[in-house]
């Protein structure tokens, strides 16, 4: 007997947000791989921001509220997720515009393909076309070039719309929305990061339709990721990635990848834990070189705050706990036997100079380190539990804590952290990549990468994928056989 169909993957979005418009370019590729049916609810934006208490305010978006170095570093990425996907974007110079009768216009149309060609007709002409979609004429005319024939101004006050779009807009709160896209799979049984058991699974982000793409994928194999077949290659790639460790070629020219850190972040740990298996994948001729700096300093330097989790929406700082939680997961299922052990740590923010400073001096106490911090919970911010840690582990203790305390080894650690804001660094772990022709100089090749969940990113422009020049387009299983569900 066969198993039954899956219910409708829900798919909120509102028409203003850039990130939502580039998930709407993406979403009916996703239900064609998974075979799962789409449901398009469009959600008020400004309603999830102020019922969330969002520091920008119910009517701005969240860049308002990034710093200069931030905002500079989102850009480039936003520019350069455009390109991988090849997206048309113009963006209107009135955005943030009013997009509620658009929004009640959707619901006037049938959930199915009536909705999404409407709703893609009203992304581009927001993003690409620069129609004014205040207008409910314009709006009325782009229903009319979607097909769709037969609604009048009314539509913009029809009470079952309105309603409808309210009732849409609660849930996704309900459910933990802050922000759109949203996606919610309601057969999904899944754990939480306290370890409550849950049914229905609702994510964020266009960056993170993977996970969205692997739970549906693992419905009828009990939600385990790790028996999604190839699940890494459900990361966007421009260059295939190379499956297994056999099929690698270290046919890359030189190519160095530096990786900026500090002990201190959860999320520098993670991308730590994966440096080993880009080693593996791309062979001698990568050479990684880690770039320990002090985080707090740059925070203060570029104005950001020095714990950024205390300066979000309570719904979004507990979308980060689970999100953490989400990519140990996602690593343990692609690594399945390099497995990640993590565990918060008791006192936090950890005080990192001394820490950094070791690293700086042995480099090769990086893993203990961080084991120390993020599996074993060690109060390393204690310079004699640091020694102790080091000392257990076969190194002296006492006399490379003494070493670090050096004033060579200090001047290292404030290079490195002058280093980091002189290029533009606005959080870890960061990663930028060089590549050496003959003997030519190291030249950086794509930008600053921020975001150990850009690590595709970082692979391609390993593999050789340049955004300046390459024409090649971003895909999930890329070069694989795709209607292949497992």
């Amino acid at each position: 007997m066969s198993p039954s169909p899956p219910n409708p993957l829900t798919f909120n979005f509102d028409i203003s947000c850039p990130f939502a418009y580039i998930a709407s370019t993406r979403i009916s590729s996703l239900s064609t791989r998974t075979h799962t049916p789409i449901s398009y609810r469009p959600v008020l934006l400004g309603a999830i921001y102020r019922a969330t208490s969002a520091p920008q305010g119910a009517g701005g978006s969240a860049s308002d509220v990034f710093n200069a170095t931030k905002r500079a570093v989102t850009a480039q990425s936003m520019a350069r997720t455009l390109k991988r996907y090849k997206i048309a974007y113009d963006p209107p110079s009135a955005h943030p515009m009013k997009s509620v009768d658009a929004l009640r216009m959707l619901y006037c149309v049938n959930d199915g393909e009536e909705r999404r060609k409407l709703m893609e007709k009203l992304f581009r002409a927001y993003w690409v076309e620069g129609k004014d979609v205040r207008s409910r004429k314009v709006l009325l005319e782009i229903a009319g070039e979607s097909g769709i024939h037969g609604l009048d101004e009314s539509c913009f006050t029809n009470p079952s719309a309105r309603k409808e779009l309210e009732e849409a807009t609660a849930e996704a709160i309900d459910r933990g929305a802050f922000g759109v896209p949203g996606f919610w799979i309601p057969d999904a049984r899944w754990v939480d990061v306290n370890g409550d058991e849950k049914v229905g699974r609702y994510f964020w982000g266009q960056d993170r339709m993977y996970f969205v793409e692997a739970t549906l994928l693992s419905l009828n194999r009990g939600g385990n990721w790790t028996e999604v077949k190839d699940l890494e290659s459900l990361m966007p790639r421009c260059i295939p990635l190379p499956l297994h460790t056999s099929t690698s070629s270290s046919s890359i020219p030189p190519t160095r990848l530096e990786f900026y850190f500090d002990f201190s972040s959860p999320w520098a740990y993670l991308g730590y834990t994966q440096l080993p298996r880009l080693q593996r994948l791309f062979g001698a001729n990568l050479h990684i070189t880690l770039k320990p700096f002090l985080l707090g300093i740059l925070f203060r330097e570029i104005g950001a705050p020095n714990m950024p989790m205390l300066a979000v929406s309570p719904a979004k700082a507990l979308w980060s706990r689970q999100d953490h939680a989400d990519w140990v997961r996602w690593w343990n299922s692609v690594g399945k036997t390099d497995k990640i052990d993590f565990k918060w740590a008791d006192t936090f923010p950890i005080r990192t100079p001394t820490v950094l400073r070791v690293g700086i001096a042995k480099p090769e106490t990086t893993d203990l380190l961080y084991s120390a911090c993020w599996e074993k919970n060690e109060n390393v911010s204690d310079e004699g539990v640091l020694a102790d840690v080091l000392t257990k582990s076969g190194y002296d203790g006492k006399a490379l804590v003494e070493l670090a305390n050096s004033p060579e080894i200090k001047a290292k650690l404030r290079a490195n952290t002058a280093e980091a804001k002189e290029l533009g660094i606005c959080g870890v772990p960061t990663y930028r990549v060089l590549r050496q022709h003959g003997t030519s100089e190291w030249k950086p090749v794509g930008g600053l990468i921020w975001g150990q969940d850009e690590t595709n990113v970082v692979e391609d422009i390993i593999a050789g994928w340049d955004p300046e020049t390459s024409d090649a387009v971003a895909e999930p299983r890329k070069g694989q056989n795709v209607n292949a569900r497992l």
